[in-house]
């Protein structure tokens, strides 16, 4: 066992040397720490990529209003004979209010051409708009699917904040576990220094005849049982620092070594009130559905222009191309009419969708107040425990200070003979209780702290 115990002293004297040599320390209190995680972590660079890829689908959607270039060309030759020779060239432009507009040329020869292809031998120009005047008139597919990406590109960002603040809360708590370990080892460590001592007191006691053999037992247990909980305390600690490594993203984070700095007088300090609550209806959570609802109206506004009959008006002006220099647009003996018209009778397809729009909307509705229970009830738990936190790491800090007290006492009691060294490791592991309790109530309360953000995503204010 005493072997055991040297190997594992001797591993913790070789991590610490090693750090000291080939590392940078670097001193971060918990705004600095979590600073330097927004910037440089690579999650929170995916999710930024993430609200750039929307952005993007933005943009492609819009390409359903560029002018397009059109083209076409038909040619039929059967036993040396041409049937037809048919030509198209023309631009095609669609327009946000749902009116389209055409110009181009036709060109058509052959012996065997469809007389109502057939245009003057120059071609046939001709300019033309066509506009909906029924289903499609406010809006269609197209602009539906423009305004449902421009909602989906507020989505991505809340959700990247959403993103973010997950990614803050475990960095901070990773935080605060490095810290805890730090301090609880400091404490173990300072412990077994203190039973060492006292060990080789006792032994020296014992020689002189003015301590008990038994007592001599005792110190060494004691000793013991402190090597145990610094060795115990030691491993976390190790655990702690290469864990922090995963939210440590400065460039040269390969040869740092992170100090937590940390204020124990810190003040908690709550950025939205209870009773206001406008953090709680402005979260990401809420955000979303309320997008999600905007969305599922644009559906439902989409599905009832198709209670109106498709009625599509199409007018085309038409000229010899050879007279075209003289913009002789004649509309009362050369233009082209057509008039699309279509209508479901019962309208089965057109009221079952209307009416899962409908439901859809309703269970968005109930998602939403149950969120808004739920960051408000989590709000109000996490405010009451971080103030009842605060009021145990205040009477915690208390009890450190009045056991220390006993056990100055109590050691001054023994060293003239007028205690027990039962008494005096008593006080003394009551005062080390008490110093691990303060420690651990503080980190809770630094991480109730954080969670209190958390719940409010809120959290990237702590960065301010």
């Amino acid at each position: 066992m005493k072997k055991k115990f040297l190997i594992t002293v001797f591993s913790a004297f070789v991590f610490i040397t090693t750090h000291a040599q080939f590392y940078d320390t670097l001193v971060m209190d918990e705004t600095k720490f979590l600073n330097q995680v927004f910037n440089y972590a690579p999650t929170l660079e995916n999710a930024a990529f993430k609200v750039a890829i929307q952005q993007q689908e933005i943009r492609s959607a819009k390409g359903v209003f560029e002018p397009k270039l059109i083209g076409r060309y038909r040619l039929k030759d059967y036993e040396n004979q041409s049937y037809f020779n048919k030509q198209q060239t023309g631009i095609n432009i669609a327009t946000p209010l749902g009116v389209k507009f055409e110009v181009g040329l036709q060109d058509n020869q052959g012996l065997f051409l469809n007389p109502e292809n057939t245009v003057p031998s120059s071609g046939l120009v001709y300019t033309g708009i066509e506009l909906p005047l029924g289903a499609r008139m406010f809006t269609d597919e197209d602009r539906t699917y423009i305004k449902q990406q421009r909602l989906k590109n507020d989505v991505a960002t809340s959700a990247q904040n959403l993103t973010i603040n997950d990614y803050l809360l475990d960095a901070g708590e990773q935080y605060w576990d490095l810290f805890e370990s730090i301090k609880l080892m400091d404490v173990s460590k300072e412990a077994l220094t203190i039973a060492r001592q006292r060990f080789d007191f006792i032994v020296s006691q014992n020689r002189l005849g003015y301590a008990a053999s038994i007592d001599t037992l005792e110190a060494k247990i004691n000793v013991q049982y402190r090597l145990a909980l610094n060795t115990s305390n030691f491993i976390r600690y190790q655990k702690m620092s290469f864990a922090i490594n995963n939210f440590l993203w400065l460039p040269n984070r390969d040869q740092l070594f992170i100090v937590p700095n940390v204020d124990m007088d810190y003040m908690a300090v709550f950025p939205d009130s209870l009773l206001k609550k406008d953090l709680v209806r402005t979260h990401p959570l809420v955000l979303i559905l309320d997008t999600d609802s905007m969305i599922n109206q644009t559906n439902l506004a989409l599905n009832r222009e198709f209670y109106k009959p498709e009625l599509d008006l199409s007018l085309r002006l038409q000229e010899n191309a050879k007279y075209l220099e003289e913009y002789d647009f004649d509309i009362n003996t050369n233009h082209y009419v057509g008039l699309n018209l279509k209508m479901p009778l019962l309208l089965r397809k057109q009221r079952a969708k209307s009416n899962q729009f409908e439901f859809e909307k309703s269970i968005i509705s109930n998602k939403k107040r149950e969120t808004l229970v739920k960051i408000e009830n989590a709000q109000r738990t996490l405010y009451l425990n971080t103030e009842n936190l605060r009021t145990n790491v205040i009477i915690w800090q208390k009890a450190v200070q009045n056991y220390r007290t006993l056990v100055r006492a109590e050691q001054t009691k023994f060293e003239k003979g007028e205690s027990s060294l039962f008494l005096v490791n008593n006080r003394e592991l009551r005062w080390i209780d008490a110093r691990e309790k303060y420690i651990k109530n503080y980190v809770k309360y630094r991480k109730s702290i954080l969670n209190y953000y958390h719940t409010l995503a809120m959290l990237p204010q702590l960065l301010d």
